[in-house]
């Protein structure tokens, strides 16, 4: 398990994002919705870059696929797209659902984003349409800045049908908050051997989902047998499992989780371990690695180990968050910084707090003042262990208590769900009375416990 630093945190402001008009009309065609709205958002922009959040609201028959396309006026091109599949050609844009976002019944909405670039101007599209129906009259959203003029006369969309060009598969979000309970955990085996008050406290741990943190370092086809055997359980369940990859070159900077796999080697290990998938898990990629980049020598190619890993592991069916510590670790732009340098080719989007205390509002805020200055990026937040927030310590602290369940979250904020990343009862390491990192510590499991507020 990882052993979370506090840092005084320098968050930055937010990217303002206005909310956006949109706009209905009839259908044109036996394949086309008989009505449509579409609101387009710019959520950010900065020199030569931009990020847009595009909501498609089908207000007809129900549809089991759409395409989305639109004309820019002034040579935009998208550079990455997330919820969709994209093409351009010259100025001519369309978008195509995936197979877990295209069927909408009649006001159902879905979304996508994207990354674009832009040079002198960025008017915002002023037509749209859906399966051949256009989308009329709509009024999109666009960030102020002084050189911005917004065109408001309706340029046609071109009949034009562009070659799709392949982009990589995002994992969806599963349908509901079930995700898989493991039997195995050392908290479900304390549940099971404990009796009375003891026995009613450690079932709020025990029947509560957890992570899954991928161990045995140093053999790879062992870790890839604990991943086939938890994630297969998981689907036989019929439940979504989470997966922690922890294994980086340097890891925790020689603390109490020091260790990793050698630079020569991790590649080779993410491949063998991502062979192991089954399902379509959440996987938080590395915990600490981003907010320790640089902290200590070992490190290596540390970027370039993470964007292998978010590839590796989605192409095999993960739905990959990079970790970025917390939100008293790391300045806001400090974070953005270093998930740009990884990138989000292939991984869904970053995670927040993983194996700390810091309240989910706090969380939350910072979490989404990172999303606006990456177009939009989703992230999800650690609440095992933070229902009583932090007081300042890391390692096995005292008074703390379980935090809320995980529920996956749809509120428009950017947070894609609330997890239990760390263990709750497993031991930050040897200090607060505590024994070795990742062992059953069930005195301040019970501790945890007894202060939850449910």
């Amino acid at each position: 398990m990882p052993t979370r630093r506090s840092a005084t945190a320098m968050l930055a402001a937010a990217a303002v994002a206005v909310a956006g008009l949109s706009a209905v009309a009839a259908a044109t065609t036996a394949q086309a919705a008989p009505g449509c709205k579409v609101e387009y958002k710019i959520t950010n922009q900065w020199g030569g870059g931009y990020g847009a959040d595009v909501t498609v609201t089908n207000l007809g028959d129900p549809v089991s696929s759409w395409t989305v396309a639109w004309t820019f006026t002034a040579g935009q091109k998208i550079t990455q797209l997330w919820n969709g599949n994209a093409s351009q050609s010259g100025s001519t844009v369309s978008v195509g659902s995936l197979p877990y976002n295209g069927s909408l019944g009649t006001n159902g909405k879905t979304n996508f984003g994207f990354n674009g670039s832009w040079s002198g101007s960025n008017p915002v599209p002023t037509t749209f349409t859906m399966n051949g129906t256009t989308c009329t009259g709509t009024t999109p959203t666009q960030t102020p800045t002084p050189t911005q003029t917004p065109t408001q006369t309706p340029t046609p969309t071109p009949t034009v049908t562009p070659t799709p060009t392949p982009t990589p598969t995002q994992t969806p979000p599963p349908t509901s908050g079930s995700f898989y309970v493991d039997p195995a955990t050392q908290g479900y085996r304390a549940w099971q051997q404990a009796s009375g008050t003891d026995k009613a406290l450690l079932e709020k741990i025990a029947l509560t989902p957890q992570a899954y943190w991928v161990g045995n370092w140093a053999d790879a086809s062992h870790a890839r047998a604990e991943v086939a055997d938890y994630t297969g359980r998981a689907v036989a369940a019929g439940k979504t499992p989470t997966l922690v990859v922890y294994a980086i070159p340097g890891r925790d900077c020689g603390s109490y989780s020091g260790g990793g796999v050698a630079e020569s080697a991790y590649a080779a290990w993410i491949d063998t371990v991502a062979s192991g998938i089954q399902g379509r898990p959440y996987v938080i990629l590395e915990p600490d690695a981003l907010a320790q980049l640089g902290d200590c020598s070992g490190q290596g190619d540390r970027i370039g180990f993470l964007k292998y890993a978010a590839k590796a592991l989605t192409l095999k069916g993960a739905r990959v968050y990079i970790d970025a510590g917390h939100s008293s670790w790391l300045p806001v732009s400090t974070a953005v910084n270093r998930l740009n340098q990884v990138g989000f080719e292939y991984a869904v989007g970053f995670a927040l707090n993983t194996s700390n205390y810091q309240t989910t509002s706090a969380s939350k805020s910072y979490g989404q003042q990172i999303s606006q200055q990456l177009g939009g990026k989703r992230f999800v937040i650690d609440t095992s262990r933070n229902g009583n927030g932090s007081n300042g310590e890391w390692c096995n602290p005292r008074g703390r208590a379980l935090g809320e369940r995980p529920t996956l979250v749809n509120d428009g904020s950017g947070l894609d769900a609330l997890l239990w990343v760390k263990l709750p009862g497993e031991s930050d390491g040897t200090c607060n009375g505590g024994p070795s990192a990742g062992a059953w510590f069930q005195e301040i499991a019970l501790e945890l416990a007894r202060n939850a507020r449910w």
